[in-house]
């Protein structure tokens, strides 16, 4: 196991909230509310897409995130590309991503 107890639960904890945030703003998005700044400030999506559907990409990310770490599944932690380690640094800011520095964009 590559991270104890304690800090799975942390983690798993702020990829929940942020699950939580991302279905509030899509609620709200669906009763017409206009929130593409909300989704800027939160780095959600890639442009060209409809709001709803950048929110229903990075909810598919939270979710794929949390069923790692509820599998106790190695690869949470690590780029989806290249595998490399993010770092615990790196993930109690951001315990949803999933991509190194080099292929942020990819």
């Amino acid at each position: 196991m590559r991270f104890d107890p304690e800090t799975l639960t942390r983690l798993r904890r702020g990829i929940m909230k942020r699950g939580q945030t991302l279905a509030t703003i899509l609620s709200e998005i669906l009763a017409g509310k206009d929130k593409d700044g909300s989704l800027d400030a939160l780095g959600v999506g890639k442009p060209g897409l409809r709001p709803e559907e950048r929110v229903r990409l990075a909810l598919d990310a939270v979710e794929a995130r949390r069923k790692l770490i509820d599998g106790d599944d190695d690869r949470y932690g690590r780029c989806d590309v290249c595998g490399e380690d993010l770092g615990l640094a790196a993930l109690g800011e951001m315990p949803w991503a999933d991509r190194c520095q080099r292929h942020m964009n990819d």
